[in-house]
């Protein structure tokens, strides 16, 4: 017992208190971190609007560290491009830059955003960037770790999406660079091989070429429409008409209500086997869908 018995009963008398004091410190913290953990479930989620609600309540807090600032950020931007609000999506994605000028997905992600919204070459300096940084990263890495092998697929989404900005730009021999470049790191890319094929088919050239990357694409993700697509026009340039006969009708199963473009080029490869009311009858089923289909084919160099 104290030597102060006056001193021991006031300390006994202000314990309630004191404990007061402590639960009422302890429970706004508790709640604010409930409300955070929330936030997170949402700015993670999958639906846009509740992704930018959850993300913005994070980033409105001064708790966050840099790197989760940074994701908050990223998060909320990939909801914005979704959403087509290009503005805000590039304001996200530059202000995460600012956080951290080395985040590849940033930069991946702003070269998107800057592609989606008309601006091809501002896209692809922000793809120089992240593949700069992608192969830097690489040499971190075992080449026999699963980590060397998720680094490579990333630096093969880069070179695809680069190719595709290339295209956007009209620059084609850069964008076939970038998907054969693609294709010769990351064989495992079906998205490389399908969208060379596809440039190398519009092109009208090397349609030897253009069918063994589709057939590759194709081995890596079989029965996929837009590949089958691909390779059916690569069938029109060759007068392979009973193949191209064969893959559009294959997508035309397997999505009946895709694209009316894999309808159209039924019907012309069955005009081109003799087989006229059958043909007729699928292109004027694709124009019912989507008017413009035979201008579609024609600027694909494929008349009726």
């Amino acid at each position: 017992m104290p030597r102060d018995y006056g001193l021991y009963v006031r300390m006994i008398a202000r314990a309630p208190r004191l404990f007061l004091f402590v639960l009422a410190m302890i429970g706004p913290a508790s709640a604010f971190a409930q409300d955070a953990e929330q936030d997170w479930v949402r700015c993670r989620g999958d639906n846009r609007e509740t992704v930018v609600a959850g993300c913005t309540a994070l980033l409105g807090s001064e708790s966050l560290s840099a790197p989760e600032r940074e994701e908050a950020l990223e998060r909320r931007a990939f909801a914005y491009r979704s959403g087509r609000d290009y503005p805000h999506a590039i304001a996200d994605y530059q202000d995460a830059l600012r956080l951290n000028p080395r985040a590849i997905a940033a930069h991946s992600g702003l070269g998107t955003t800057y592609g989606a919204s008309g601006d091809p070459q501002r896209a692809i300096g922000e793809y120089d960037i992240a593949l700069g940084l992608a192969e830097n990263e690489l040499g971190g890495a075992g080449p026999q770790s699963a980590e060397y092998g998720r680094r490579l697929a990333r630096i093969g989404r880069i070179l695809y999406d680069r190719g595709g900005a290339y295209e956007q730009a009209h620059d084609d021999e850069r964008a076939l660079q970038d998907y054969r470049d693609g294709m010769r790191r990351v064989p495992q890319e079906p998205d490389l091989g399908n969208a060379l094929c596809w440039l190398l088919a519009i092109k009208g050239e090397s349609l030897d070429e253009a069918r063994s990357a589709c057939d590759r694409s194709l081995r890596l993700r079989p029965d996929h429409p837009p590949t089958l697509d691909s390779r059916g026009l690569v069938g029109l340039k060759q007068r392979r008409f009973q193949d191209a006969w064969n893959d559009y009708d294959a997508a035309v199963r397997l999505q009946p209500n895709g694209g009316p473009s894999w309808l159209y080029g039924r019907g012309i490869a069955a005009l081109r086997l003799g087989r006229t009311a059958e043909g007729q009858a699928d292109m004027a089923r694709a124009e019912e869908r989507s008017a413009g289909m035979r201008q579609y084919y024609a600027e694909l160099g494929i008349q009726p």
